[in-house]
């Protein structure tokens, strides 16, 4: 015959028990509060090194930029001739207004007479405040007389017509052939100027 299991005997000290739960009450009550405040200063800790790591960085430069195809700049030169400009495309920064960039520009001074000066070259740089447009790669130079000068810089004042350069030209034309370090192109007198191993081949 086999014996009926026993129901465990309960407590014999109630008071014990609940001297228990109130330990474990108390440290909850102490616990969840630290905890709290321990996020709490984690998060600072976090978010102000974020920003002094930010600061740290160098801000990012951004620019506008207005982009325009089929550009024109026109007006007159001081003895009444007027200047053309095209390009096939011009771009402008919002920081410097007054420089335009031009792709693929083409200039013709003195578009009105019978024998205007063009100049064609792969970028050039256009300040409408002095009105001095720089040219740059494969640089073409046609005076309008069968004068043709191939260079790789040129700065024209379209206020004057004056044209130089110093990085070298050479020319041909009905005189014959030239070739110099630099250069200096006078329209109004036809005079050209060339120093630095000048050379040149005269044709009869």
């Amino acid at each position: 015959m086999t014996a009926a299991a026993e129901p465990m005997p309960r407590s014999k000290d109630p008071m014990a028990a609940w001297r228990r739960r109130s330990a474990v009450i108390g440290v909850l009550r102490w616990a969840l509060p630290a905890l709290m405040g321990a996020l709490v200063v984690a998060l600072a800790v976090f978010f102000t090194l974020s920003s002094i790591a930010a600061s740290k960085l160098k801000p990012r430069e951004t620019s506008t930029e207005i982009r325009l195809l089929g550009a024109r700049f026109m007006g007159r030169m001081e003895d009444g001739r007027s200047y053309l400009i095209g390009a096939g495309e011009a771009m402008r920064s919002d920081t410097v207004m007054q420089q335009v960039v031009l792709t693929n520009p083409i200039l013709t001074l003195g578009g009105e007479t019978g024998a205007p000066s063009r100049m064609t070259a792969r970028r050039g740089v256009y300040d409408e405040k002095t009105r001095i447009l720089r040219l740059s790669g494969d640089v073409r130079i046609d005076d309008g007389g069968g004068q043709r000068v191939a260079t790789d810089d040129a700065i024209v004042d379209t206020r004057t017509g004056k044209i130089s350069g110093d990085q070298g030209l050479v020319g041909d034309g009905p005189l014959g052939q030239m070739q110099a370090k630099s250069y200096d192109v006078d329209r109004d007198s036809g005079r050209v100027t060339m120093k630095g191993g000048v050379r040149a081949r005269i044709e009869k």
